[in-house]
């Protein structure tokens, strides 16, 4: 005897489909299904941000430093990275196998170094929450952009 079995929820293939429900004016007092909840978009899929305008300006909050002419400073303005500072300094941020960006801190201070125009010995006089507020300015420049992979 050769008897296919039947699974609760499928319909037979020699069974005719029901016709379609239509669709009736919501009646008084009937619940109508909750509309589906929006869903966040993931970075990717996110629109790329605006174009940022150069130079970018630092305000240094905690400690002003000094410049190569040994002026004090309470700001750091820093030209457009380029794809020879990289070659010359290393690419201060990289992405690790979890996908946790990570700053190279010695590369970062030279490269802040070349784009402010500043001796690396100064920056490295900067209050430690101002070096940071001018790595995490700048860091996203030296990450691919996912739209290229």
């Amino acid at each position: 005897m050769n008897v296919r079995p039947v699974h609760e929820g499928f319909v037979a293939e020699d069974q005719p489909l029901a016709p379609p429900v239509a669709a009736t004016p919501a009646s008084p007092g009937v619940r109508r299904a909750a509309p589906p909840p929006e869903i966040e978009l993931s970075p990717a899929e996110k629109p790329a941000p605006p174009e940022t305008e150069w130079p970018i300006t630092v305000t240094l909050r905690h400690k002003a430093i000094r410049n190569n002419t040994g002026e004090e400073v309470k700001q750091l303005t820093m030209r457009e990275p380029r794809a020879g500072d990289i070659n010359r300094y290393g690419n201060p941020v990289r992405v690790n196998g979890d996908g946790e960006i990570i700053i190279e801190e010695r590369k970062m201070t030279y490269m802040i170094a070349a784009l402010a125009n500043i001796l690396p010995p100064f920056i490295e006089t900067m209050d430690t929450r101002d070096w940071n507020s001018c790595a995490y300015r700048i860091r996203g420049f030296f990450l691919p952009e996912l739209a290229a992979w």
